[in-house]
């Protein structure tokens, strides 16, 4: 069990991370809230990380077992899996945590891939970590996170870049053990056993049909004024790979459009987020709640604020290519992104898998 009595936590920088959260965790729960609520400084609180490595001021304590939060007791898995990886082989990745636990190689080798093939990804084992996609390096990371036998793993946005089929996967087998699950994918719900909410309000943005205008691009697929695609798919499937030809092929042709990919950080260059927006629609930025943090480094923003800032970014541009948009972002982010893209009568191809978001879109692409 582990029991959280805290009153407030506030980071390095000042910025309140969590207050008043008095709650017990058994395992197989499901932790939702919006977008910089604090799910992801719980998770950190729970095996230690909070305060031992990221510093800042706890006024109240939290207990793994009974005991001070550890991480051998409590394997977390990050949001994103490419700060994870420590190995260049897929196999030595999931065999690692298990080489921790005192196992021969050629021992924890063996459990490894067991795990992999119980989870979907007995295929990658050969593969190379910077090879695969960030989805299937999730399922990687959450495959080494099993193999490690910790007493209790959570897990931050595990679904985010999982198509369905392999969420429901990864579901079954961690049905199991003792887990928290952070998530926006609010869909999967219903597949725990309990709910911490902290405070997700649902809002309501009315998607219109809009016109479509004239071909603006006819490449790799062809594209309208004012359509919105989406590209789906099942892991490794190829839609990263989709947007990137689109993008080398409009770059030759001289189209005016902005990519962005799956980890923010590649896109955030400038020292203040106020900064990276210049030239943004003041709507564009007060919709995406960017007014209060103009003044921050875009580097020290929450992984969903900081894909905020980069698809804000991408508004200045007549066409934009989205991989993974909604990500870490609230159930309410994925309609409001429609809403304002055919407000502002944006061209749009979107690779993911969010269901909810392929059926706003136009039209839909499976790879």
């Amino acid at each position: 069990m582990i029991e959280f009595n805290v009153k407030s936590y506030f980071y390095p920088n000042g910025k309140l991370g969590l207050k008043n959260f008095v709650e017990s965790f058994e395992g197989r729960e499901f932790l939702k809230g919006k977008t910089g609520a604090g799910k992801t400084t719980i998770l950190r609180m729970m095996n230690g990380l909070i305060p031992e490595f990221y510093g800042g001021k706890l006024d109240g304590c939290v207990k793994v077992f009974g005991d001070k939060p550890n991480p051998r007791d409590v394997y977390y898995v990050k949001q994103s899996p490419e700060e994870m990886v420590t190995c260049l082989d897929v196999i030595d990745e999931v065999s690692y945590p298990i080489v921790q636990r005192g196992k021969s190689v050629s021992e924890a080798r063996r459990e490894a891939e067991e795990v992999c093939e119980e989870i979907g990804i007995g295929d990658l084992m050969d593969r190379k970590t910077y090879e695969i996609s960030t989805g299937e390096l999730q399922l990687v990371e959450i495959a080494a996170a099993i193999a490690s036998g910790s007493r209790f793993i959570v897990f931050d946005e595990p679904f985010a870049h999982l198509s369905r089929r392999n969420a429901l996967r990864v579901i079954g087998i961690i049905k199991d053990l003792r887990h928290v699950v952070s998530e926006h994918r609010i869909e999967f719900e219903r597949y725990f056993s309990r709910t911490v909410d902290l405070g997700l309000k649902i809002e309501n943005f009315e998607i219109r049909e809009t016109e479509k205008g004239e071909i603006v691009y006819d490449g790799i697929l062809e594209l309208r004024e004012r359509e919105i695609v989406a590209v789906t798919g099942d892991n490794g499937a190829g839609k990263t790979m989709t947007l990137k030809r689109i993008a080398r092929d409009m770059r030759k042709k001289g189209i005016d459009f902005s990519i962005v990919l799956q980890h923010p950080p590649y896109h955030l260059t400038e020292s203040t987020v106020r900064e990276e927006v210049e030239g943004v629609e003041k709507e564009i930025i007060r919709n995406f709640e960017l007014e209060s943090i103009l003044d921050r480094h875009p580097q020290s923003l929450s992984s969903g604020q900081m894909r905020r800032v980069a698809i804000a970014k991408a508004f200045r541009s007549r066409i934009l290519l989205l991989d993974e948009p909604t990500a870490a972002q609230d159930i309410n982010f994925r309609k409001k992104l429609i809403y304002l893209l055919k407000k502002c009568g944006k061209v749009a191809v979107i690779a993911t898998h969010d269901e909810e978001l392929a059926e706003y879109c136009d039209r839909r692409i499976e790879l």
